[in-house]
This record gives C-alpha cells, structure tokens and sequence, in this order.
C-alpha cells in the first residue's frame, strides 16, 4: 500500500483515480479520517463550506442525506433557522427528525456550503467528524480536490512509514 501511496504523492497534480480508490478503500479509517480532517484544517486547502458543497453535488441522494445529517447533528435548536433559506430547519440536533434522502434533493450545494459554515462555528470537532464520514465513504474521498487530496494522502504516508 506504501508503495501505491508513494506513486499517487509522486503524481500529485494528476493522480491515477485507481490508485487513490485503492489506497481509500484500504486504508485503516482512524488513519484516513485523520488524514482528511487535516487537510480540511490546511490553509492551503479552500474553505469547508466549499469543500463539502463539491462533496455534496458529487453524493448519491443517500449520502447526500447522510452528510446533511451528520452537519447537523451537534447543532443546537434553532441554528439553522436564519441559514440556507431555512431549509434544514428544525433538524438540528439528534433528538429532531433525520434528513431523507428526499429532503436532502432539495438542498442546493450552496445551501450546504452556508450549512456548514453553520456547523463550523457551532462546533469545534466537527472537521474531525467530517473527516470520519471521508473515511467510511471511500468512494467520495476523491471528490476532496487534489490539494486536499494530497495532503490527507501524506499524513497517513507520514504515519506508516516504519510499521
């Protein structure tokens, strides 16, 4: 696998999408997770809302519930009243109804990008909690962008190099 990962880092503007399928689907999770939510954290990667607005539109509907879900879940009454047209209203928190994937088709990745924008000021851990969905949805890890793809790569490079 390190030597996989070698060869994706070395053609880092164009990786090969196989290798990088390989490499998300056989990567330890906690590691890819990790991997992910550094990079997310990386100024040299854009902005969350615009990174998880491009995972949206490249989402099956379930995922897209799923990720509409997992935004909104640490999120308090009523913070998404006055956020995205209010079209997420009333699903925050865990107590309140889940996002189907019906609903989630008539979100805007727009309104996901403002959405967590939301998540992000209401709640410190949430790039790790991204980075933990990344990583149990390998097909969606090449939607990152190639700078964040990169760096999530070298972190689990740098963190099995001498195992």
């Amino acid at each position: 696998m390190l030597d996989t990962l070698q060869q994706i880092l070395a053609n880092a503007t164009n990786p090969n999408p196989q290798h990088v399928d390989q490499i998300s689907r056989e990567a330890p999770k906690d590691q890819l997770g990790a991997g992910v939510a550094d990079a997310l954290r990386s100024d040299q990667t854009p902005e969350l809302g615009d990174t998880l607005s491009n995972l949206f539109a490249n989402a099956s509907p379930q995922d897209r519930a799923d990720i509409l879900n997992m935004l909104t879940e640490k999120l308090g009454a009523g913070a998404l009243a006055g956020v995205a047209g209010g079209a997420l209203a009333g699903h925050e928190g865990t107590s309140t109804p889940q996002v189907d994937a019906t609903k989630a088709s008539q979100v805007t990745p727009d309104q996901v990008r403002d959405v967590a924008v939301a998540a992000q000021q209401g709640e410190p851990g949430i790039m790790d909690r991204i980075g933990n969905f990344y990583a149990e949805h390998p097909d969606l890890v090449k939607t990152l962008g190639a700078g964040a793809l990169m760096i999530a790569l070298a972190r689990f490079k740098n963190n099995n190099i001498g195992r």
